[in-house]
Formats: structure tokens, sequence, C-alpha cells
């Protein structure tokens, strides 16, 4: 297992003040712990974008799994990207500071189930011995906290922007649940390839294992070749999408649409007039820290893909 620091300890303390405005870092590690990841999971969201424009940017062919230099710099920049860039980038930041964190594979069953096709984050020992606590910052539904794990059947009912959530423990499985403000539309009902399955009313977005976690980021690196070069393994390779949520409130561009949270919490959904230009154009107003030229040429092979 190669040993691998993305961050050094004053760098990580420096990105967490200066980049994503997190107060007091170094003071609160010892008396606000669970407070402090609360805040380091919301800011990562609030300050940095979910997208796809680096996987989209590339022909099919040329598509590959981040660097770690490539998932440092599109963080330092303020770009993102997926959830093995933020949620990988998170797992290391928060290590390097001292928490006793782990990576977990997840399996997401938004619109294709393949297994390990998500990337989060637990983090042990932090109020007491023995506790556990999920951070999930990357896949572009909100989460303004850390999820204390510690319960019986399920999570308390949480929502945050436009979503409704909640964890719950299902047939040995941890399982993040959607209600109000679910974007998957379609099914109602449970569906035989294990996309859909619902629950009371809730649709499963992702499930994990709660005891499988690691420290080695190479059990990552076969599934997430697939998710970045297999079309069957991920829905990123056919969507054209940037999702942020300055101020806690959400942004996006959805293909082409915009989606914009409103003060009562809904997602308003508005198509985007004049073209591929106008497309562009809610991408540079929405998140001006995405290049222009990673924008264009991402949305160029979305629309390739939309014909091939």
């Amino acid at each position: 297992m190669a040993t691998i620091d993305l961050f050094s300890r004053d760098e990580a303390f420096n990105f967490l003040k200066y980049n994503l405005n997190v107060k007091d870092v170094e003071q609160r590690l010892s008396m606000d712990r669970k407070n402090l990841l609360d805040d380091i999971a919301t800011n990562l969201q609030t300050h940095l974008v979910f997208n796809n424009m680096r996987l989209l940017s590339l022909p099919q062919e040329l598509r590959q799994r981040p660097s770690f230099d490539e998932i440092k710099s599109d963080l330092k920049s303020g770009i993102g990207g997926l959830c093995y860039n933020l949620n990988v980038a998170a797992y290391y930041l928060l290590k390097a500071i001292g928490f006793d964190a782990a990576l977990a594979h997840g399996t997401c069953t938004s619109s294709t189930k393949f297994h390990d096709n998500h990337v989060f984050v637990y983090i042990r020992n932090v109020e007491k011995n023995g506790d556990v606590f999920l951070l999930e910052a990357g896949f572009g539904f909100p989460t303004f906290r850390v999820i204390n794990l510690d319960f019986e059947k399920e999570s308390p009912i949480y929502i945050d922007s436009f979503i409704e959530y909640k964890y719950i423990k299902h047939e040995g499985k941890i399982l993040r649940m959607h209600r109000k403000g679910e974007l998957v539309r379609g099914a109602t009902c449970n569906t035989s390839d294990g996309v859909n399955f619902f629950l009371d009313g809730w649709r499963r977005f992702y499930f994990a294992d709660p005891e499988q976690f690691t420290n080695n980021i190479e059990e990552f690196y076969a599934p997430f070749d697939q998710v970045f070069q297999n079309p069957k393994a991920s829905p990123f390779h056919l969507t054209f999408r940037a999702v942020g949520f300055p101020g806690k409130k959400a942004v996006m561009v959805i293909n082409d649409k915009t989606l914009i949270e409103n003060d009562q919490g809904e997602l308003v959904s508005t198509p985007i007039e004049g073209g591929d230009e106008g497309i562009l154009q809610a991408v540079h107003k929405y998140f001006p820290v995405i290049p222009q030229e990673l924008s264009r040429a991402a949305l160029a092979n979305w629309r390739a893909s939309l014909t091939s």
C-alpha cells in the first residue's frame, strides 16, 4: 500500500482557513470537533463546484481517473469535480489535521447501478471512542453536516437546501434515502435492475457497507477507472452538469436548463435560451471559477455523445 499525503498539516490548515473560510480550525480540534466537521463538510459544498467538466472535456477514449495533482489543483482553484475529487480530498484534509478518517465504498443508484461507483468518508472517535460519523461532500445533493451513524434503524430526517433526506440501516447496509426534492423522476416503485428502491415513500440514492472502510486509496483505483472511462458505470458521461451551493442555496446548470433554489427551498427549472452559447454563458455566470475553454470543450463532447 503506497503512502500518499495529498496535504501537509500546514497546507490543510491554510486551505481550510483561506480557501474554505473555516474558522479557528486548530483551536476547535480539541474542544469543538463535531461542529468543526459540520463546517468543513458544509464549506466544501458552498465553496467548491460539483461538476463533470473535466471528464466531458476529453474524448471518450482519453478519459481517466484524475491524478492526485489534478485533484489538488482543481480543489485549490475552486473548480472541484466529482465525488472522487471532492470526497477523496476531504479525506486527506481530515487526515492531515489529525482526524481518524477512512474512505468508504458506496454504490449510487441514481440512473445506473454499478458496484462501488461512489466514495465518501467515515470519521471515527469524534466525540467519544468508538463513534462513527459520515461525511458526504461530493455528489451534487447537499449534506450540510456530518451524519452520526450511532442510530439503531434510522437517522433524524434532515432538510438541507432543497432536499429532504435521512440515512437508514437496512439489511446490513447504510442507505441514503431521499424524499422531497428528489431529482430522479419516473419510477415510483422498485425495479428489477436494482436502480430504483423505495421504502415507505423514500427513494434510495446510494448504499454502503457500514463495516467496509479503508485507508488504502488504491482499493478505489479499479472501480473509479470504470467510473471515468465506462458510461455504464456512471451517468456523468451523458449529462452536462455543474452544481453549487453558494450561501447554502442550490444553483445548477444541468444540460440545457438552470435549476435555482427559491426562498421556499424549491428548485425552479428554467430552459436556457440561446443554444450552446446560452448554456456557456450560464455556466460562466453561476460558476466563474470554471475556465470557459473547459466548459466549451465539455459541452461540445456532451453534444456529440447525444448523437453517437
